[in-house]
């Protein structure tokens, strides 16, 4: 027979994703009405309009370390002062202290130099 306080836990995890699903369900339904509207009031003003040929936007995920645009500008300001050139883990070196964050930590700076390489290819 099962343990009851992982039955409980387990009852408790599946109400909350049960809940969660049934949010984002209906934040579906939602949105889909909405593009509809936006689709309807497209072709009031151009009637040959094919919104289906309209390509979606990706949405970004803001970055929980840089404000908007801020990344860029650190890393032309770091490479303007540089003397020589910089590897990518000296650069996210640099710019973590400039950020004042711990850079004992080999995960973020990794992760932070995976942040300077994508914004500097963008």
């Amino acid at each position: 027979m099962a343990e009851p306080h992982v039955i409980g836990a387990l009852r408790n995890k599946r109400a909350e994703l049960a809940g969660m699903l049934r949010q984002l369900e209906q934040q579906l339904v939602q949105q889909r009405a909405n593009l509809a509207h936006v689709d309807a009031t497209m072709r009031l003003f151009d009637p040959d309009i094919r919104p289906k040929d309209i390509r979606p936007k990706q949405p970004r995920t803001r970055n929980a370390w840089f404000r908007p645009g801020e990344c860029l500008r650190l890393i032309y300001d770091e490479l303007r002062e540089a003397t020589q050139p910089v590897t990518t883990r000296e650069l996210a070196e640099r710019i973590m202290r400039v950020k004042a964050m711990p850079a004992a930590d080999d995960r973020r700076r990794e992760l932070v130099q995976k942040t300077l390489m994508w914004t500097a290819r963008r």
